[in-house]
């Protein structure tokens, strides 16, 4: 996968969650945990370019199994950063309601899905 295509899609991907995240917040239960989406949307959009730019060299290699690893390492590497932006934002920002976290899980599940879609691609070079 080119770079330029990559950055289009990721480009395109983040402005689908920005969107969302705009549309959610105009509702009121919504609006304690928008800074919980913003952050997240920043994390996920660099965590995507860190994983790209590892996976490009990695795939490079004549061993397979390192692309493998690379996967599950990242995998359980956004899981646990996932699990700790939630917990550390529960924590400091105490919002109003459990609603706060349904927008972090839409952009989880976008950007899961991105992420998977482009390391496939890779992964066929």
């Amino acid at each position: 996968m080119e770079s330029r295509r990559f950055l289009f899609q990721l480009l395109f991907a983040s402005a689908f969650c920005a969107l969302g995240i705009g549309i959610l917040y105009r509702f009121p239960a919504m609006a304690s945990g928008i800074a919980l989406a913003w952050q997240s949307l920043g994390f996920f959009t660099g965590f995507s370019l860190l994983m790209y730019a590892s996976a490009r060299r990695v795939a490079k290699s004549e061993k397979k199994e390192r692309y493998i690893s690379l996967i599950l390492a990242f995998s359980g590497l956004k899981m646990l950063c996932s699990f700790l932006l939630i917990a550390v934002y529960a924590k400091t920002a105490e919002p109003d309601s459990r609603l706060f976290a349904l927008p972090f899980f839409g952009i989880y599940l976008v950007f899961t899905i991105f992420e998977s879609a482009f390391m496939i691609r890779i992964g066929k070079r």
